[in-house]
């Protein structure tokens, strides 16, 4: 069941650029450009209109990528459903991550879940906040690692012991550069509102750095300029430090780097890294043990700031997880 080419398609939804969808894809402009023509020649409809520089889906769009989406979809399912036909699997446990951050601290927690529970099958659904914390609600995936402002929020279970805190992300020549310190250990506090007239990176609508962002901006009763959004944070960081602008960033993404400096944020609010689950669901012993294998691993990670929460602790106490426990 080949999908590729459908996968062009969301691609180009998911970056709004012909270029940086290429780039994610591993082929040419050029040529997903000639596939983009030729398809919409073939449908008599334009799929895309360009708006502010960004590529948007036409009406017709908009329905061709939600009938690729759901064949993707049907794809996965299948494939998933024959590999534990195949390989005699009791059952699954499919965990929704981002590209990056999710996809690391599931490539270390995999082999010791594994050794314990060899007949339950891992998969993978890659997303980003918004499209993950949907999937969790429609349960879609049993659990996925992200991070959130509110440990409340209706029909989610957070289960988090640590937290991250929000850094602004500025390049070098920037004239307020100067007054960052250089070590990385124990950055400089500045007030955002110092960087009111720069030009602002974002991360997407409904992302949590996307809120934390808002709120902050509105508190500071700021109107930024925002030259770019992406549901990517490494594409935005990269962005900063090729001078495009500045954007707020969890501290766990700060790397050495002669293009780029970093303030701590007055006013700030702490974001929380999280496993998330559906409320309505009760955690099996499996998904508890890959949650206290993923929470455990979250200690060995400096910028993160352990945050005391009593499910976490029990979780990891159960499996001989949690740090000094013997």
């Amino acid at each position: 069941m080949n999908v590729r080419q459908l996968r062009y398609l969301t691609a180009i939804h998911e970056y709004k650029s012909l270029s940086l969808a290429a780039s994610s894809l591993g082929i040419s402009q050029p040529a997903l450009s000639k596939y983009l023509t030729e398809l919409e020649r073939e449908l008599g409809t334009e799929l895309f209109f360009r708006y502010k520089k960004k590529l948007l889906p036409t009406p017709a769009g908009s329905i061709y990528l939600k009938a690729a989406e759901e064949i993707i979809s049907v794809k996965e399912q299948t494939y998933q459903t024959i590999s534990e036909m195949k390989h005699g699997y009791r059952g699954t446990i499919t965990v929704g991550v981002s590209p990056l951050r999710g996809t690391v601290s599931i490539a270390h927690s995999f082999p010791a879940f594994r050794r314990r529970y060899p007949d339950i099958n891992l998969v993978l659904r890659e997303g980003y906040t918004q499209e993950l914390r949907n999937a969790v609600l429609d349960h879609k995936v049993d659990l996925a690692l992200g991070t959130c402002l509110d440990l409340e929020e209706d029909g989610f279970r957070y289960i988090s012991c640590h937290t991250e805190e929000p850094v602004l992300f500025v390049p070098s020549f920037h004239p307020l550069a100067k007054k960052a310190g250089p070590d990385l250990n124990k950055l400089k506090t500045v007030d955002l509102r110092e960087f009111a007239d720069t030009p602002f990176l974002l991360s997407s609508e409904g992302s949590t750095y996307r809120r934390l962002t808002d709120k902050l901006f509105a508190d500071c009763g700021i109107h930024p300029t925002v030259v770019y959004e992406s549901k990517n944070n490494l594409l935005l960081r990269h962005m900063a430090e090729s001078g495009a602008g500045v954007v707020i960033l969890g501290n766990s993404q700060i790397v050495e780097s002669d293009s780029l400096v970093y303030f701590r944020i007055r006013p700030t609010q702490l974001i929380s890294v999280a496993v998330i689950t559906a409320q309505d669901v009760p955690l099996t012993d499996a998904v508890r043990y890959l949650t206290a294998l993923t929470l455990s691993a979250e200690f060995s990670e400096k910028n993160y700031q352990y945050r005391s929460d009593p499910l976490a602790e029990e979780i990891l106490k159960e499996f001989g997880l949690f740090p000094g426990q013997k």
